[in-house]
This record gives C-alpha cells, sequence and structure tokens, in this order.
C-alpha cells in the first residue's frame, strides 16, 4: 500500500509517502507533529467550550440571566432590573424594556399587560411549539378576496 500526503501552509509545500505496511497511528503522529490537527484542535475547543460570561452579549447576558432567576414566574422589568445589578452591572431601565421587547418578538417572552403594567415570562415549551410568528397578532380582514376565474 502507498500513501502519499501533500501539506501546503503559507505557500510552503510538502509531500510526504508512506509505502507498506501502513500503520493508521503513524500516520496520525505525523499530521499531529506536522501541525495539521492544530487549526482544527482549536475549532472544536472554540465549539465545546462555553464562552466566558465577558464574551457574551447583554442580550445573551439578560436571557441566561431570565432563564435562571424567572423560570416559571411573570416579572416587569423593573423586577429585572433591580435583581439584575444585585449580582451584575448596572443597567438602564430603558435597556432592559429594550431587551425584553427584543425577547418577546423573538418568541423568547411572553407578555401581558398595558405599557405601565407590563409584565413577562418565558415562553413555555408547549406554546413555542405553536407560535409561528411570535409578538404578531392577525386580525380578520374586513375584505374577502374575489375572483374573477
Amino acid at each position: 500500500m502507498k500513501v502519499k500526503i501533500e501539506i501546503e501552509d503559507d505557500g510552503m509545500k510538502s509531500t510526504h509517502v508512506f509505502e507498506g505496511t501502513i500503520i493508521r497511528e503513524k500516520i496520525i503522529d505525523f499530521l499531529a507533529a506536522a501541525g495539521v490537527f492544530s487549526e482544527l484542535v482549536d475549532e472544536v475547543r472554540e465549539a465545546v467550550e462555553p464562552k466566558s460570561e465577558n464574551s457574551r452579549t447583554l442580550r445573551d447576558r439578560l436571557e441566561i440571566f431570565v432563564r435562571e432567576e424567572f423560570p416559571e414566574s411573570w416579572f416587569s422589568s423593573n423586577e429585572l432590573r433591580d435583581r439584575y445589578e444585585t449580582v451584575s452591572d448596572d443597567i438602564k431601565l430603558s435597556t432592559v424594556s429594550t431587551y425584553l421587547s427584543r425577547m418577546y418578538y423573538d418568541g423568547v417572552l411572553e407578555r401581558r399587560g398595558n405599557r405601565n403594567q407590563r409584565q413577562y415570562r418565558l415562553v413555555t415549551e408547549e406554546f413555542t411549539s405553536e407560535v409561528k410568528y411570535p409578538g404578531t397578532v392577525f386580525k380578520e380582514a374586513s375584505w374577502k378576496a374575489e375572483s374573477g376565474w
């Protein structure tokens, strides 16, 4: 059996030929020593390792916080802000309200009440299977299309 491996890296090209009884582990060891797997290992490590708290966006951190602190209960933007500030940085109420609204339109949260008394809650699984257009209320049309055909 004959195996030929070509490695090209930054314009440098090398060719290696293995002949005779080829042992899989020897080729893998050779490729590892040549650094072929180092980029792949870094990509896998980044995908598997959770992001550090600082590398997450504020929206992600707020969503995680809501999932941990309010898993099944209704809450207001004030309650979320007050509780979030006890464990993390200060945050403006307008910022909290903006992200809660976005999470609602993304289908993460459901909401009730008017603008002054608005409350949010995580959407349950049975509800998410029915949601096609989160945050959209379809009204029945007052007109009907007629076909002339």
